[in-house]
């Protein structure tokens, strides 16, 4: 049959596509600051007037704390190659910045050697000298690519949160207000994934992946456990929306109370791997950069979000659950199996808000409880903006936010930022109240 095989290539280019984003993370992974401290080490112990050359940066195999930093030194006397080993006194936390020992291949330095370069040499350490961009632009256009590219991360975030807005709106007709402290959550969960394999040795892309996934799947299960004990008893003993608002306003302020007391004992930040920058355009004055780790997390989010439409489009679940959507005792009589589908649209919105808050702390670090909120809010905009209830729209209303977030943040004052944002939204419930793909009109529940 054409109708299948057309859909199994979609899902392959897909899954091909979410292979080729996700390659760049699959890398060597190495805290950004101490190859910065590594490769500061090396001028400090050839002349003056040597030339270095860095031939490569490696983590040392069975040691979690060390690096090795080979290079090229040119000077009055000829060209020759060395290497260094520095190692830290860990991998995470504040520690990962203390230099321990420097071993060369001309020998250890010694203690008191150690200690000059710590106190007068690394100690006065500045930013990493900038590399030529990859393209030349003029100020302004390099400006402008700059905010694009930060607010890709945004973008997908909003996106992904606002899907599981639709996915759970699509069959019961109500909003889960928790979803931003779902995120929270899975980000906070793979921070504690990431300690404990910090633990076992070096982080490298098996333990971070492991890391990542681990935090999906936590969101995933208290998603689908909010789901069974509060969304389901709510809304099958009441008809009204009121209840389920309060109920799950309830339930995101005792996840964000419950993540704020365990969290205070911990230092949640993921070290700063693939965060050295890539200086992407511009010219003297002003360059665009961005981070490999923001890339990824761009890459993630919108891998996700096309993987996720592909699934609602193409698969058994995808046609279960846009038939329960337009028609929920029609879908029952033709054979939906109706608690598997509501439990795995639980577990799959959460999943999504897992994804976002991994996402943001790949890019930016750390997610503390106090961001779920305004996540909710955004992400909520977002659905309602693109047609609450369609997935697709979901995706749309969280370009065109992040979108007016960018301009509006580059060109005007940011402290009227939000002021925008909620009268677009006022705009859009008035002008267009089925929002971008005029979902909310008749029958709110659809694809």
């Amino acid at each position: 049959m054409p109708v299948p095989a057309v859909r199994t290539g979609l899902i392959v280019c897909l899954l091909l596509f979410a292979v080729l984003i996700l390659l760049p993370g699959c890398g060597s992974v190495i805290d950004a600051d101490q190859s910065r401290i590594c490769r500061a080490v090396a001028p400090a112990l050839e002349a003056e007037d040597a030339t270095i050359a860095e031939i490569a940066l490696n983590p040392v195999p069975g040691e979690a704390t060390a690096l090795r930093y080979s290079y090229r030194a040119q000077g009055p006397q000829g060209t020759a190659p060395h290497w260094i080993v520095c190692r830290f006194a860990a991998q995470t936390g504040v520690e990962r910045f203390d230099l321990v020992a420097v071993d060369t291949d001309r020998g250890p330095l010694s203690d008191i050697r150690l200690y000059i370069l710590e106190r007068w040499w690394l100690e006065d350490l500045g930013p990493e000298t900038a590399r030529p961009p990859w393209f030349t632009l003029d100020r302004a256009s390099a400006y402008w690519l700059q905010q694009v590219l930060g607010g890709l991360v945004m973008a997908g975030v909003y996106g992904l949160i606002a899907v599981g807005f639709a996915l759970v709106h699509g069959l019961f007709g109500r909003i889960n207000l928790a979803f931003g402290e779902i995120a929270v959550a899975g980000g906070t969960f793979m921070l504690i994934a990431v300690g404990v394999a910090s633990l076992e040795g070096r982080l490298g892309p098996t333990a971070l992946t492991l890391a990542l996934l681990a935090g999906i799947a936590a969101a995933a299960l208290l998603s689908w456990a909010i789901g069974q004990a509060v969304i389901m008893p709510v809304a099958t003993r009441s008809t009204s929306p009121q209840p389920m608002l309060i109920a799950t306003i309830a339930t995101a302020i005792v996840l964000a109370e419950g993540l704020r007391i365990t969290s205070t004992g911990r230092i949640n930040w993921l070290p700063a791997l693939l965060n050295r920058p890539i200086y992407i355009a511009g010219k003297e004055g002003f360059v665009a950069t961005a981070t490999p780790a923001q890339f990824l997390a761009a890459g993630l989010t919108l891998s996700g979000i096309s993987a996720l439409l592909g699934l609602i489009a193409f698969s058994p679940f995808g046609r279960a659950w846009r038939a329960y959507a337009q028609d929920p005792l029609m879908a029952a009589l033709l054979g939906v199996r109706v608690p598997l589908l509501r439990g795995a649209t639980f577990a799959l919105a959460g999943a999504c808000a897992g994804l976002a808050g991994c996402a943001v702390v790949i890019a930016y670090g750390t997610i503390s409880p106090g961001d779920g909120l305004s996540i909710t809010l955004k992400a909520l905009i977002s659905a309602i903006i693109g047609g609450i209830g369609s997935v697709p729209g979901a995706f749309l209303g969280a370009a065109l936010v992040a979108g007016v977030e960018i301009v509006w943040s580059s060109a005007f004052d940011i402290a009227y930022r939000d002021v925008v944002i909620y009268s677009l939204l006022a705009a859009f419930l008035v002008l267009r109240p089925g929002g971008i793909l005029n979902r909310a009109a008749s029958s709110p529940r659809e694809f």
